[in-house]
């Protein structure tokens, strides 16, 4: 049953993944870069975790948090591009670019350190370091909705980007916490950990497909 529901949540992720990234190419790649980046990243890093599950559990842990790693990274980098996009339209100036980089390697490192453990452990010390990242992500994204509420002319696409990024962003940690209080938690945790995922998906796709074009109306 659970690996039923794995296998569907993986299709889903994939098709919703390439509607992302469909509609991205029509143009709106260009100005979300990052954006772009991510979703060709999760795509490749769902295949990799599809291929992966047919091998032994120790190489697939590796498989899963590199991927996980390289994500995280790029949620930084999309939530800072997107600051930058809302910053144009904001009355007030926020923080730079290069204090914000420079304080997001310093919080994944000083995470690390911290957390690192025995390579026995790698699956419980590392999920500590995913939510230290997720929670330092969610505080940027709270700082791009206060830059676009202060806006005259909030941008909706960019309301509807860091929306959904914030959705997936807060059931990953909620996911994780649950994860780690018991093992009867594991299931539960994974769930809102997919779903979540699948509607931030959903909400990008919105957000990123073009218009659709009035019909003429009949005479």
């Amino acid at each position: 049953m659970q690996q039923a529901l794995q296998y569907c949540a993986w299709s889903v992720g994939l098709w919703l993944n390439l509607l992302v990234i469909s509609a991205l190419l029509r143009g709106s790649y260009r100005q979300y870069p990052f954006a772009f980046a991510y979703a060709v990243a999760l795509l490749l890093s769902t295949v990799a975790e599809i291929a992966a599950s047919a091998l032994p559990p120790q190489v697939q842990r590796w498989y899963y948090w590199t991927d996980e790693i390289i994500l995280d990274i790029l949620v930084f980098c999309v939530v800072i591009a997107f600051i930058d996009h809302a910053a144009a339209d904001a009355e007030r100036t926020p923080v730079q670019r290069r204090w914000l980089i420079m304080a997001a390697a310093l919080i994944f490192a000083a995470s690390f350190l911290i957390r690192r453990g025995p390579l026995a452990d790698l699956n419980r010390w590392m999920t500590l370091v995913s939510r230290d990242l997720n929670i330092c992500a969610v505080i940027l994204d709270l700082m791009l909705w206060s830059l676009l509420l202060a806006s005259r002319r909030p941008n909706r696409r960019l309301l509807l980007l860091s929306g959904g990024l914030g959705i997936q962003l807060t059931g990953a940690i909620l996911g994780e916490s649950v994860r780690g209080l018991s093992r009867s938690g594991k299931i539960p945790g994974t769930f809102l950990e997919v779903i979540t995922g699948l509607l931030a998906l959903y909400i990008w796709w919105r957000a990123f497909r073009p218009a659709p074009v009035a019909r003429a109306s009949r005479a």
